[in-house]
């Protein structure tokens, strides 16, 4: 059975919508709740029981973006709500933010069946149920300074950059800014231009993160405030860290 999470701030007005998903044999749960607690938080560990979030059209497109950021690195399918269909621009610019499709609120049971068997067809074969928020590469402690040593590797300057200031705000303040990461990064500081390339920085972090086998939350975007290294991922960075300096004074003194 697949389990869909519809994200509103009215449980009320999503009924019919919650219905036709249940007639496709959805687990459903709608919560105003849980959009509450990831606008807040950034973070949900519920998300692991979920291959399908809906956004509610009671969501302007400010919080939608948040919610995306926050999203990725999931993997899920995202849909939103609408009244009407995107134009091609406004299509490409919400799929290149993470939106997978949307779905049409007048759309009768028929028309949803056809959209969701589609869509179905974009889930990682095999994808279980239950999935674990965070999952680290499996290795012997003689192999963490590797793991560390190529997961630097694969990353660009400015990637490597923006991964370092987020480490060392880290045990100062947690979170760290988008302006004070931009100032950080180009002279030019906090521009729009440097604000969404610094959105995309983040995202390519994220996504080189699960192609080296960490996969889930590790970068939480805290909307309004910044970003910050999900507490896991810091104190497995962290012990990488510790184990190759193990390894490089050993290898120093014998």
């Amino acid at each position: 059975m697949q389990h869909a999470l519809v994200l509103t701030k009215n449980t009320l007005s999503e009924e019919e919508i919650i219905k036709k998903l249940q007639q496709l044999n959805f687990e459903t749960l709608c919560s105003a709740d849980l959009l509450d607690i990831l606008q807040q938080t950034g973070t949900a560990s519920v998300l692991s029981y979920f291959q399908w979030v809906i956004l509610s059209e009671s969501l302007c497109d400010e919080e939608v973006e948040q919610l995306l950021f926050q999203l990725y690195g999931h993997t899920l399918v995202i849909l939103r709500l609408t009244e009407s269909y995107p134009s091609e621009e406004e299509e490409a610019r919400w799929q290149n933010l993470g939106l997978t499709d949307w779905l049409l609120k007048t759309s009768d049971f028929s028309s949803m069946r056809e959209k969701i068997n589609v869509l179905q067809k974009q889930l990682p074969k095999g994808m279980p149920a239950e999935r674990q928020i965070l999952n680290f590469p499996i290795s012997n402690n003689a192999d963490t300074s590797n793991e560390q040593e190529a997961l630097m590797k694969c990353l660009s300057k400015t990637e490597k950059k923006v991964f370092e200031n987020l480490v060392e705000a880290y045990p100062r303040t947690d979170i760290l800014s988008r302006k004070e990461l931009c100032e950080s990064l180009w002279r030019s500081g906090e521009t729009a231009s440097n604000m969404s390339q610094l959105s995309c920085l983040i995202n390519k972090l994220k996504r080189k993160f699960e192609q080296q086998g960490i996969t889930g939350e590790t970068i939480t975007t805290l909307w309004g405030r910044g970003y910050k290294l999900s507490d896991e991922f810091y104190e497995y960075w962290m012990q990488c860290t510790q184990q190759a300096e193990r390894i490089a004074y050993y290898s120093a003194t014998n």
